[in-house]
């Protein structure tokens, strides 16, 4: 969610585009994703079989939606790239501000 001050999204630029209609639609300019070796990591857990991302997530940071901080530490764009049962993730550290 933009609007989500610890999400994904919360410090990408809304750019407004006015079309000929003259309704304007917003959208993020491209988040650029941090390298994953300048992260702090604090674990290296197994994805226990059946279980989604978020849950992961909510079990290891203690919030669901922060899944996309798994996402960076391991180099993944989409959250189905890292549902394999069995795999271990890494767990991030929060960066300071965000």
């Amino acid at each position: 969610m933009i609007n989500d001050p610890n999400g994904r999204y919360a410090r990408s630029e809304q750019r407004l585009l006015t079309g000929a209609d003259g309704r304007e639609v917003a959208w993020l300019l491209p988040r650029i994703l941090p390298a994953p070796e300048a992260m702090t990591v604090i674990a290296d857990m197994p994805l226990n079989p059946g279980e989604r991302l978020d849950l992961f997530t909510a079990r290891t940071m203690g919030d669901p939606r922060a899944w996309w901080r798994i996402a960076d530490a391991n180099r993944a764009m989409h959250p189905d790239d890292l549902d394999a049962p069995g795999s271990r993730l890494k767990v991030p550290l929060p960066e300071a501000g965000q």
